[in-house]
């Protein structure tokens, strides 16, 4: 790839990495971090975007390339889905397939687990539901929300490209960075700050406890260099660089999980 264009990384609002354990913490989280890309200068990219391979055309390569950028659609989650990151990275995924679809009306067709919330009297939360089964609480934030993990947005992304979804939950990263390098963006889980989670909760759900931060975030990985991740982040609806090791981290402690679409087989002449 040729022509690398320079750029001036900013870092997001550093929010802590421990201490954000209620549902009020967390939508001031959200809305600092928001607030801060939207006050810094549009990023621009690292290196050139490379160009789209055909799923069709993907072949295994004996060595990555070093620096890769693809060019997905960028989807703000906000201000109608303080909750909906998973969806937002579903319709950023979606859209780079081509598939017209909005992350609004992925919100309203990804699986619900309909628990309802109790919590103690100190405000604990005690029973709720399980984001393996589906999305747990609010995807708006009109009122208490969590979030969903891979399982269901995999079989969402099955709705609108059949059998095509690639559930790579429980990889390491050089698979990531391999489905990357071959022209495919991947859909990680990993935490609001992308830094490592200190803080977890439990409670108990209809098919066993669940454990949980209050951190959990969800983005659309598209590329990587020897020290940064590239993700469209929902939640800013920007481009952003996050350092690769940390990046990594959050994303292991978030149970590696991972979506992104399979290669299609080459037609047979």
């Amino acid at each position: 790839m040729t022509g690398i264009v320079t750029v001036l990384l900013i870092a997001l609002w550093p929010i802590p990495s421990h201490g954000i354990t209620t549902f009020t913490e967390r939508r001031t989280a959200q809305q600092a971090i928001a607030r801060a890309a939207r006050h810094k200068p549009a990023p621009r990219a690292l290196l050139p975007f490379a160009p789209r391979i055909p799923r069709s055309e993907v072949k295994k390569t004996v060595a990555l390339p070093t620096k890769v950028l693809l060019q997905a659609p960028l989807i703000d989650q906000l201000p109608a889905l303080y909750n909906g990151c998973e969806v937002t990275s579903l319709a950023m995924l979606l859209q780079f397939e081509h598939i017209n679809v909005t992350n609004l009306t992925l919100a309203a067709e990804v699986k619900r687990d309909p628990t309802p919330l109790v919590t103690n009297s100190e405000g604990d939360i005690v029973s709720w539901g399980n984001p393996n089964t589906g999305f747990v609480g609010s995807i708006s934030g009109k009122e208490p929300g969590y979030g969903v993990y891979h399982g269901p947005i995999a079989a969402l992304l099955n709705r609108y490209m059949p059998g095509q979804a690639l559930d790579l939950t429980g990889s390491n990263l050089a698979t990531i960075l391999a489905t990357v390098a071959s022209g495919r963006p991947v859909i990680m889980w990993t935490s609001l700050n992308f830094q490592p989670v200190n803080d977890w909760i439990t409670w108990q759900s209809p098919t066993g406890p669940v454990r949980a931060t209050m951190i959990e975030h969800a983005v659309l990985f598209v590329g990587y260099d020897k020290t940064d991740a590239f993700v469209n982040d929902p939640l800013t609806g920007q481009l952003d660089a996050e350092p690769l090791a940390s990046f990594r981290t959050s994303w292991i402690d978030l149970g590696r999980q991972a979506v992104t679409v399979a290669p299609q087989p080459p037609k047979s002449n």
